[in-house]
């Protein structure tokens, strides 16, 4: 008992030592981790000013087919400002098709992702997720809900956890997304009574030309795909926000926008 209750001090100190430590890097540095109970990878970015003397809203945010987690968050970091929010990128199996699920996309290691290699890609993203923010909650005193994001390839990941577990999340904001319902089946969309209350929110870029307009109509069937799912299974989306001028990618400016003005309710 004894020998347990140390070594829980002991973890206890580390993480601790460990988020004081990132807290006094540079504004905007990332960090790699990977979740104490589960082998997902993540990268975070603690906001300005960052202390462990209150809680942090904290924002998910899932990359397209690319797969380039960090380069992705630092266009969160740059959009976020003096913001309060923790950003997280985890890194995640889902957001793409099976040819960009290769290594070179991710910070694995050989061994822990030839151990990954039969596993179903959808299950190990709930469960790393859940431990990410677990980590997230225990170490840099982010909130117990989160925001999530994700664009074009990202849906795949962004629709199905949000559908699976609506309860994780404060408010959800797809933008231009994939979706053929990778991930769920009848019994996969949670019957929880948070959905019918969740903030879910679509964006769309208003720049759209050439193969960019191509593929946005492609993108705009499975996004109304989505939406029509969401709303079958009990979940109350609002009408697709169109962002005028805004080329294609995260919109990371006007998603943190919009999760401004939930934290303001």
């Amino acid at each position: 008992m004894r020998t347990d209750l140390v070594a829980s001090l002991f973890v206890l100190l580390a993480s601790s030592a460990a988020a004081s430590a990132i807290a006094l890097a540079a504004p905007g540095t990332i960090t790699v981790h990977t979740a104490g109970s589960h082998p997902m990878r993540y990268h975070l970015a603690l906001p300005a000013g960052w202390s462990a003397k209150h809680e942090w809203p904290v924002l998910v945010a899932i990359p397209d087919a690319g797969r380039a987690f960090e380069e992705n968050l630092r266009v969160f970091v740059a959009a976020r400002g003096d913001r309060p929010y923790i950003l997280v990128a985890p890194e995640v199996l889902t957001c793409g098709g099976a040819r960009t699920r290769t290594l070179d996309h991710y910070s694995y290691s050989q061994a822990v992702w030839d151990s990954l290699q039969a596993g179903d890609d959808f299950a190990f993203d709930d469960g790393g997720i859940a431990a990410v923010m677990a980590d997230v909650h225990r170490m840099w005193h982010g909130e117990s809900t989160a925001f999530l994001t994700g664009w074009e390839a990202g849906g795949h990941t962004v629709w199905a956890i949000t559908f699976r577990h609506p309860d994780r999340w404060r408010g959800v904001a797809p933008v231009t997304t994939n979706y053929q319902r990778r991930g769920l089946d009848a019994g996969s969309f949670s019957s929880a009574p948070e959905r019918m209350q969740l903030p879910l929110q679509v964006f769309r870029e208003g720049a759209s030309s050439g193969e960019d307009a191509d593929m946005m109509k492609f993108t705009e069937q499975q996004t109304a795909n989505a939406l029509a799912d969401a709303r079958t299974h009990g979940f109350t989306p609002a009408p697709v926000r169109v962002v005028p001028g805004a080329a294609h990618g995260p919109l990371a400016t006007p998603v943190l926008a919009w999760c401004d003005s939930l934290r303001r309710r």
